[in-house]
């Protein structure tokens, strides 16, 4: 999660983005305003290979050292940890084997928000004006039971769409790549194999393409039986004033409404604010945000005289992709008894990753997401690593349910916030 004054999960059901099709480093999306305590030092795609290695590197361990929320870093030895990986790192011979060295290393930090992005995904998201920026357009569950993923969604005019991939497809198999030798790259032609509705093997040609992927989607529909379904899968200014504008063009009719965040890995922390302010009349405390010193910034709803104002039935539907904002979101209504949490995962958890974070830029156009606060639940709960519990357990999908459109946590949801 992430502020205005500094720019800057996860797995659902064993939730798989398969490999090139989510081409970002971490769900939560930050606002664009950037970080810059220090000079970066240079360098550049003339600079020598192990000279960018060690620069890139060096970098990225000075900034975790100084910045990471956590003094203790969670009471392993930083300092091992960075000679652990810099043979590794120092060895690379691109910026893909650089990036996974410095991301093997975040990741035994044991935190979320803590990812190093390469200059090329970077590039793509600048381009694509968005942090989740998909190749080929789909994401993949591993549903119980199930050794073989199965495609969640397919975001609308990707390379996946177009070449016909459904919701429901298991798919069989890995990427498959002429040369792997290289990074994922727009204009590649790729294969996938899948098992379709009729559990027929396809092999599908994608042509990698940047599209916006996870975190781009804001739908709205009011039910028959009511009920105004919203999802929005980032908190931004702009869906900010998506939601209240639904609220109020639709607060005669619904009889209740369901806040989809089960794809929503978080945004704006003012954002998130202003969200929940519109199911509030007065501010009430989310939570405070605590820095490695142990000094306390309060989260409180954003309650506006133009606001929605919506009082009536409410019911947040999550899953193991809801995190940071969502989660914040999540626990606020929850502590402030005013809505139902409606869970569609096997742990009865969101993600547990809530942090406000922070980018640095990175010697050769790459970027460093660095934690620099904790977060605590109104009710005094750390939820890093712990995850907002549901009230109530949705059913989870399968196959069969995805395959034929429907969404059995969705009526659950529904079901909750018409009292049945």
């Amino acid at each position: 999660m992430k502020t205005r004054a500094a720019k800057g999960r996860c797995a659902w059901l064993f939730l798989a983005v398969a490999f090139a099709l989510l081409f970002s480093g971490c769900a939560s999306t930050p606002d664009r305003a950037w970080f810059m305590p220090r000079v970066t030092p240079r360098a550049s795609d003339k600079t020598p290979r192990a000279d960018y290695n060690r620069i890139v590197f060096d970098h990225a361990c000075k900034l975790t050292g100084i910045y990471f929320y956590d003094e203790t870093f969670g009471g392993r030895d930083w300092p091992a940890l960075q000679a652990k990986h810099r043979a590794k790192a120092g060895a690379a011979k691109n910026n893909e084997e650089l990036y996974n060295a410095l991301n093997e290393m975040l990741k035994e930090l044991g935190s979320s928000h803590a990812t190093a992005i390469a200059p090329e995904i970077v590039r793509a998201q600048k381009k694509m004006r968005a942090d989740a920026v998909s190749l080929i357009g789909y994401i993949s569950v591993r549903l119980p039971g199930l050794d073989t993923p199965v495609v969640y969604e397919v975001t609308p005019d990707s390379p996946a769409s177009e070449a016909g991939v459904k919701r429901g497809w298991l798919q069989v198999g890995v990427l498959l790549r002429d040369n792997t030798d290289v990074p994922a790259h727009e204009g590649e032609v790729a294969r996938q194999q899948f098992l379709d509705e009729n559990n027929t093997l396809r092999t599908v040609t994608f042509t990698l393409r940047a599209v916006r992927g996870l975190g781009s989607r804001n739908f709205a529909e009011m039910r028959p039986d009511g009920v105004l379904y919203l999802r929005f899968d980032r908190f931004s200014g702009d869906s900010a004033a998506w939601v209240r504008e639904q609220l109020k063009t639709h607060a005669g009719s619904a009889r209740g409404v369901v806040l989809d965040l089960r794809l929503n890995g978080g945004g704006e922390v003012g954002a998130c604010r202003r969200v929940l302010g519109e199911f509030f009349t007065k501010p009430v405390k989310a939570g405070v945000f605590l820095d490695r010193r142990g000094r306390a910034s309060a989260v409180e709803a954003s309650v506006s005289r133009r606001g929605a104002h919506y009082t009536g039935p409410l019911a947040v539907l999550v899953a193991r992709m809801s995190g940071s904002g969502a989660e914040v979101f999540s626990a606020a209504i929850q502590d402030n008894k005013r809505g139902v949490i409606v869970g569609s995962t096997s742990t009865g958890r969101t993600a547990g990753a809530v942090l406000m974070s922070v980018d640095f830029s990175l010697p050769g156009g790459g970027r460093l997401q660095l934690p620099l606060s904790n977060y605590k639940t109104a009710a005094g709960v750390l939820l890093e690593g712990r995850g907002v519990p549901a009230d109530i357990n949705a059913p989870l999908p399968t196959v069969e349910s995805l395959r034929a459109g429907e969404d059995p946590a969705l009526e659950c949801a529904a079901r909750t916030v018409l009292g049945k």
